[in-house]
């Protein structure tokens, strides 16, 4: 079971593609990431396609002890951490979380569908020479 929330401190989208974290800090001192992981698939073209997000996870940043949860429940962790959002930079992407945990983790209104190139795995875009 996880502690109560007692300091928002950061929501953003990471920069894996579009994976979306809230990370906050526990009563109990705790240092937690409620996270969102960003479904890709690469096009013909080299763009790549958001399709959504896989299935929530809170992780404990100190032991990495991960929880899946629902959307619902998601959804319910959020809107404890809404009257702790202080910084005008985080509500986009808290609004696109919140988004998110509505539809069962489909791909949010602010969030763009497809964008630039896809990276290869010696960090060049897949159509570099």
């Amino acid at each position: 079971m996880l502690p109560s929330i007692a300091l928002l401190s950061s929501v953003e989208m990471i920069r894996d593609g579009g994976s979306l974290s809230a990370i906050f800090q526990g009563a109990n001192g705790s240092e937690y990431w409620l996270f969102f992981k960003v479904r890709l698939r690469e096009l013909p073209t080299g763009e790549v396609e958001r399709l959504g997000y896989e299935e929530p996870l809170v992780i404990e940043r100190l032991t990495g002890i991960t929880t899946e949860m629902s959307w619902r429940h998601a959804s319910i962790l959020l809107g404890q951490m809404r009257p702790l959002l202080r910084e005008e930079a985080h509500r986009k992407w808290f609004q696109a979380m919140y988004e998110s945990t509505q539809a069962n983790g489909q791909l949010p209104s602010g969030v763009e569908r497809v964008f630039g190139q896809a990276i290869s795995n010696d960090g060049q875009g897949a159509g570099a020479a």
